[in-house]
């Protein structure tokens, strides 16, 4: 058999904006989610504030949360920028640092806000936070890295 190619750095990268992409995809539904029984509440003049508030801190947790996500993609971007497999091998050490120390334990506070908060209506706080605990439990699969992935010599491309 053929030995099979490394990947070069601009292909790991590629392959991580995608991955991170579908990501954001994911945040961004949680966020309009939780926009959406901000306005459902908002709209039902019965309904107490207090729902109300939890929903929009929610939908702003997430939009942090993406934010810090996107964050991943500016030191990846740096590494690529300066062109070598040192710099690029220090930058990936980094993003994992980051991703794990950052992100993910962001993330691990939007859930415990989320266990914690007091809802009036039981019944849209039990469908939405299994709903939202679901959502960022994938998220945080596709966060956690996969391993050391191996990359070509040439930083270059």
């Amino acid at each position: 058999m053929g030995e099979q190619k490394k990947p070069s750095v601009r292909e790991v990268l590629w392959r991580k904006k995608r991955a991170r992409d579908k990501v954001l995809d994911a945040v961004g539904r949680l966020c309009e989610e939780a926009w959406a029984i901000f306005e459902k509440i908002a709209a039902d003049r019965s309904a107490t504030s207090r729902d109300a508030v939890t929903a929009r801190e929610m939908g702003l947790r997430l939009r942090s949360l993406a934010y810090l996500i996107e964050g991943e993609h500016y030191i990846d971007r740096i590494a690529f920028e300066l062109r070598t497999k040192e710099v690029y091998l220090t930058a990936s050490e980094v993003a994992k640092a980051y991703v794990s120390e950052m992100v993910l334990g962001y993330l691990d506070g939007i859930l415990l806000y989320g266990r914690q908060c007091k809802w009036d209506n039981k019944t849209l706080h039990e469908e939405y936070q299994e709903s939202l605990e679901k959502s960022l439990e994938e998220i945080r699969t596709a966060l956690i890295p996969t391993g050391a992935q191996p990359v070509d010599e040439h930083a270059d491309d």
